[in-house]
């Protein structure tokens, strides 16, 4: 039954992609305007054009490393300040209105401000960086909210200290709700760099040709740059749902 109900899924999903590029092949011939709605063969011919050239790979490349270092950071951090926060009260009331800030200050804001404070190619780190935490933090803040009470009963029964009941009690039982953040935020990432990369325009970036592209009023390899940019936010949510397949967990 699992296996034909993936099956179903995929189906469906393979049916939906299909009529969305047939709804936007007809309103390319619909506008007849190719720098306001190109037609999806000249999209993905534009997108294997600039996918042969050294330049693509190499901006790839960059904003990869740049998510990267941004998404590990946050997590880092993020993981701390959740732990703390679900562990202490006094923690979590002193973190709280720094975080619900981070939450709720627009995107756009925050890319400005570090084009003042950073060079060109730390602005998409940092922004990165500042819309990652918060959602690792909450995650990992209800997972530990969540340990099962009885398991840290047991563990003052065996008057374990509080690093061993965090590494054999508290970590373990925050693993599910630490991968479903990772999921939730692995596509923000993707796009609070690129954004960041639009206005900060590093040498190399999917956010720079993106921008080259739209000057020039290149509406095609926009959207080239768009789908590309789809693909790699989508093959890092696949390699999340592979290691918490490998993992034996499945995100929340």
């Amino acid at each position: 039954m699992k296996v034909s109900s993936s099956n179903s899924e995929k189906i469906i999903g393979i049916l939906a992609t299909a009529v969305f590029i047939i709804i936007w092949k007809l309103m390319s011939l619909r506008v007849n305007a190719e720098i306001i709605l190109p037609p999806p063969e000249n999209v993905f011919l534009r997108l294997l054009q600039i996918g042969r050239s050294a330049d693509f790979h190499a901006a790839v490349a960059e904003t990869a490393i740049r998510t990267g270092a941004g998404f590990l950071i946050s997590f880092g951090a993020g993981f701390i300040t959740g732990i703390a926060c679900g562990s202490s009260r006094k923690v979590d009331a002193a973190m709280s209105p720094m975080i619900s800030i981070i939450r709720t200050v627009p995107v756009m804001s925050v890319i400005l401000l570090a084009m003042i404070w950073f060079k060109t190619d730390g602005v998409p780190v940092f922004v990165c960086i500042l819309m990652v935490y918060p959602i690792i933090t909450a995650n990992v803040r209800q997972g530990v909210d969540g340990v099962d009470p009885g398991l840290l009963k047991m563990a003052r029964a065996y008057e374990l200290d509080r690093f061993q009941t965090l590494r054999h009690i508290t970590v373990p039982s925050v693993v599910p709700y630490v991968l479903a953040g990772l999921r939730a935020s692995v596509g923000v990432a993707w796009k609070a760099v690129i954004a960041a990369e639009v206005l900060s325009q590093p040498v190399r970036a999917v956010g720079t040709g993106l921008q080259f592209a739209q000057m020039n009023l290149e509406t095609a390899e926009v959207m080239a740059w768009t789908v590309a940019a789809i693909l790699l936010s989508r093959g890092s949510e696949l390699a999340v749902d592979f290691a918490a397949a490998r993992l034996k967990w499945r995100p929340a």
